[in-house]
Parts: structure tokens; C-alpha cells; sequence
């Protein structure tokens, strides 16, 4: 048994991304803990994601910019470009999928047994860990509010004239493309009717989202705030964690809000909610698939819209109250 293993994670790019790969990157940190009297586990990515680490409940990871030479790295993204990047630091063993070139670079290709076009994502990071001889438990993300995470978000709801009872978040937006989102007058139509119910709504995205955050709340008859473009990744998962519902399209916070255990309901049509749906006990999913879903195209194509046209304002509202009513 050596002294010190040092275990690189070197998770997807995107945010949902991550989420979906937490159970398979907790399976791994966890056998790699147990296998050796000191490990030290690192994740290593893009910036945001020392944001994101304190929340993927994986015991003692810490994040690294640079990528370290560690002893054994797993390789979630799969191009060629992050198995060269391990191989040029030092990585001694350098696990992932083949393909893209780089079978070469790695210690241990391991091969695609699950089809992303078909079946979910959770498993296909998970068979990555199971092809390796680790054993895995269920596909359940089991996200974990850091210390005093949901204070925080409570406090800084509170600080905007809003009851954290009370607060719904909203995230309208998509990072992937206009194809995810739902209409902002559909957004509009269900935020209105859920604050004539006393729900007030908190906006949350990036800046890009503001004016369409604004043309939601305008007219509102409740406190209501809008803190697109106003919050870092840390803040907004606060605020998420303090809230009493998250409405949104098939994005990352989706996938964190459902993972807190939140009460969620995104409305599906671009995306397959077989190989992206959130993974928690709380998650309402609407999936009125038109002729040409899911398309899985950044931008829709199709005059109307009709994904997301097939799914009604009143339904998606009728979702969200009988989440906050029961």
C-alpha cells in the first residue's frame, strides 16, 4: 500500500455535464480512498468549477487549475486535446474512452459500451468506472450544500424584500442554445400566475438573460428579483439551495437544483429526457415532443417552435403548484 495516491478527475466541460458524472466521480474517489492510506483527489477543469466543487460531494477533492502529475487520472471529456494535455504533465496512468484519436496517449482505453444517443448520461460516466473494476452504486447525483451555504442564500434573499418561504428561482436561459428555452412570454404567463398565488420569483442566468429576466417581471405583483447577470456560480447555487422550487429549461442548474433535492420542473423539446433528465425525487418533466424532436440542434429551425409550443403556459404552472402544494 503506498503511501500517498494522487487521483486527477478531470470532469466534462459543461455544468449539467459535470452533475451527470458526479455519481461515477464519487464512486471513483471513494474506491481510490479506500485502496490507499493517503489520497489526494483533484479536479482539474475549466474556472468555474472550483465554484461548483464544494457542492459535488465528493470527500476532501480539491481543485486544481493546472494539471498536476498525479498517479492515476480518469478522463471524462473525450477529446484528444485533455489526454495530451495528462500525458505532457506527467500523468502516470491516464484512464478514458477511446476514440478521437487518442488511444495511444492512454494507459487504459476503455471502450463505449453505452450509447449516449440512446441512454443516459449518468451511465455512460459510470460504465467509464465500472470497466475499471470499481464498484458503483445507483446513477443518483447526491449533491450536498456546503457550510453555510443555504444561510448564505437565505440572507441574500431576505436582503432583496423577499421571503425565502416564499421564493421561487426561475432560470429562463440555456448556455447551449436558444432551442432548450422556452418561450419568455410562456415564462411570463406561469411566473404571473404563480405570484398571484403568493410565490415570488427570483431570476437567475447569465447576463445575456437580463432583458429577457426583465420582460418576465415586468408588471409583477409581488417582491421579485432579478439577478441575471448579478450573482457568481457560488451565489447562485446559495440561492438555489434556499429556494422553494427552480423553473427552468433543460440546463446545468436543472441538474444541480434536482441534485440538492429542490423541486424542479423544466419543460423538455430540443433534448431527449431518456439521456439528460435530471436525477432527483422531486423533478417534474414536460416532454410533448414534436415531429422533429429532439433535434438537438443549438438554435430551432421549425417556424413556432412547436417543442415548445406543445406544451402550454397552464401546464407548466399546474406542475409547479402541485410541486409547492404537496
Amino acid at each position: 500500500m503506498s503511501n500517498e495516491h494522487q487521483l486527477l478527475l478531470m470532469p466534462p466541460n459543461w455544468i449539467g455535464d459535470v452533475v451527470m458524472a458526479q455519481p461515477a466521480m464519487s464512486a471513483i474517489a471513494t474506491h481510490y480512498r479506500m485502496h490507499h492510506e493517503h489520497c489526494r483527489i483533484t479536479l482539474c477543469g475549466r474556472s468555474w468549477l472550483k465554484e461548483l466543487l464544494p457542492w459535488l460531494n465528493i470527500k476532501g477533492a480539491e481543485y486544481a487549475s493546472d494539471i498536476p502529475a498525479a498517479d492515476t487520472a480518469y478522463l471524462f471529456p473525450n477529446s484528444f486535446r485533455v489526454a495530451w494535455q495528462c500525458k505532457r504533465a506527467g500523468v502516470k496512468k491516464i484512464i478514458g474512452y477511446r476514440g478521437q484519436w487518442r488511444s495511444l496517449l492512454l494507459s487504459q482505453p476503455v471502450r463505449h459500451r453505452i450509447d449516449t444517443r440512446t441512454d443516459h448520461h449518468r451511465l455512460f460516466h459510470l460504465d467509464l468506472a465500472r470497466q475499471t473494476g470499481i464498484t458503483t452504486g445507483s446513477d443518483r447525483v447526491e449533491l450536498s450544500v456546503p457550510e453555510n451555504g443555504l444561510e448564505l442564500g437565505r440572507a441574500a434573499i431576505e436582503k432583496h424584500g423577499m421571503n425565502p418561504e416564499r421564493t421561487i428561482s426561475v432560470a429562463p436561459g440555456a448556455q447551449f442554445g436558444g432551442a432548450k428555452c422556452y418561450p419568455s412570454d410562456g415564462f411570463r404567463a406561469v411566473v404571473h400566475a404563480l405570484a398571484e398565488k403568493g410565490w415570488q420569483p427570483l431570476i437567475l442566468g447569465m447576463q445575456e438573460d437580463r432583458n429577457v429576466a426583465e420582460s418576465i417581471l415586468e408588471g409583477i405583483g409581488s417582491p421579485a428579483w432579478n439577478a441575471a447577470g448579478e450573482t457568481a456560480l457560488s451565489e447562485a447555487l446559495q440561492l438555489i439551495a434556499a429556494s422553494k422550487l427552480m423553473l427552468c429549461n433543460d440546463s446545468g442548474l436543472m441538474h444541480v437544483a434536482a441534485g440538492l433535492g429542490i423541486p424542479t420542473v423544466a419543460p423538455f423539446g430540443a433534448t431527449d429526457p431518456e439521456r439528460t433528465s435530471p436525477s432527483g425525487d422531486k423533478v417534474a418533466i414536460l416532454y410533448e415532443p414534436a415531429d422533429c424532436s429532439p433535434c438537438l440542434q443549438r438554435e430551432c429551425s421549425v417556424p413556432g417552435h412547436p417543442c415548445m409550443a406543445n406544451i402550454p403556459p397552464q401546464t407548466l404552472t399546474d406542475a409547479c403548484l402541485n410541486m409547492l402544494e404537496h
